[in-house]
């Protein structure tokens, strides 16, 4: 005679609320992978245009010193949010940049010879930062040149 089949339980049930348990916090880690790697990159923008900015600013400085129109630091220091087109004459918004402050000084005065430093700084807010309890970041740059 055949051995008595014993019943199985079904375990579909158990197994399906494993998996969902397990789904929910492998997730978790996932999504703060890719949340993060896109941050990352957001940072390493706007950290580019914040130092190509800076470096903008520090070379019209030096041109205009070249070419006798002498250095406005005001009109500098706001030409970091505002990059200036000097072939049309006008200003347009740098991406990222409405937040920035600038510093403009002439070490030893804004002659010849001296030494321009611009110094620039934007906070940054990362989407991750508020799940993984971090504060803001502040990104800076800066510049300096020879005046001739």
């Amino acid at each position: 005679m055949n051995a008595p089949h014993k019943r199985r339980r079904d375990d579909a049930g158990v197994s399906a609320g494993q998996t969902m348990v397990e789904f929910a916090i492998a997730s978790v880690a996932f999504f703060l992978v890719v949340f993060g790697t896109v941050d990352f990159g957001r940072a390493i923008y706007l950290y580019s245009e914040l130092h190509s900015a800076v470096r903008d600013v520090a070379r019209e400085g030096k041109v205009g010193s070249a070419n006798g129109l002498g250095v406005n630091t005001s009109k500098l220091e706001s030409h970091i949010v505002d990059a200036w087109n000097p072939e049309t004459q006008t200003t347009h918004p740098r991406s990222g940049l409405g937040d920035a402050t600038a510093t403009v000084t002439c070490v030893g005065g804004c002659t010849s010879g001296n030494t321009l430093v611009v110094t620039a700084s934007v906070p940054f807010q990362a989407v991750t930062q508020g799940f993984l309890g971090l504060s803001p970041i502040t990104l800076t740059a800066s510049a300096s040149v020879t005046l001739e």
